[in-house]
């Protein structure tokens, strides 16, 4: 079992951000729940990503609770391509900037050198998902591009919207130092 130990910060005594652990799944589901409209996923598909993603997701902690978390991987294929599947950040802590940091703690990470593209799908009405990573492609002084990947009818009934492949890069080594950086 991962630990998740290797990864953890504090911030202002206040947050803590660290890798998650399998423990994490059912918090992580509730906080997804919280936080509609972000697809949710099965109990046990977090737990498999805390457990065998850990060091590509991230968790902050608030005085015990789960305020925020990443769900990201690194495509087999692409070993340059870091793929974010979820950011969640609950009501409260909305409008801080907590999602950025995230990130910024995320791409950090000592595992993540070889990181030089930021991925995810975005559908055409998250415009905050499209400002933070618009944010952070400008950060890092890299283009960012945008471009449909899933039409909706691939998702059945009609009541999902089409996703939209969204890619930061390339970054190098200067603007990875920018995006640590910056707020």
């Amino acid at each position: 079992m991962l630990t998740g130990n290797d990864f953890e910060t504090k911030e202002a005594g206040r947050l803590s951000f660290r890798a998650p652990v399998a423990n994490d799944g059912p918090a992580i589901h509730a906080l997804v729940e919280r936080n509609k409209p972000l697809d949710l996923n099965s109990r046990y598909c977090y737990i498999i990503l805390c457990e065998h993603f850990s060091s590509t997701c991230v968790v902050v902690e608030e005085e015990g609770g789960l305020v925020g978390i990443v769900t990201a991987f690194i495509p087999p294929e692409r070993q340059d391509t870091l793929f974010v599947w979820q950011v969640a950040v609950d009501t409260g802590m909305r409008g801080q900037g907590l999602a950025k940091r995230m990130l910024r703690h995320l791409l950090s990470r000592h595992n993540m050198k070889r990181i030089r593209y930021v991925e995810a799908t975005v559908n055409p009405s998250n415009e905050a998902s499209r400002s933070l990573f618009r944010s952070l492609a400008k950060d890092g002084k890299c283009d960012m591009s945008e471009e449909l990947i899933f039409p909706a009818k691939m998702f059945g009934n009609g009541d999902h919207e089409q996703e939209n492949l969204i890619r930061i890069g390339p970054i190098d080594s200067a603007g990875k130092t920018l995006i640590e950086r910056n707020t």
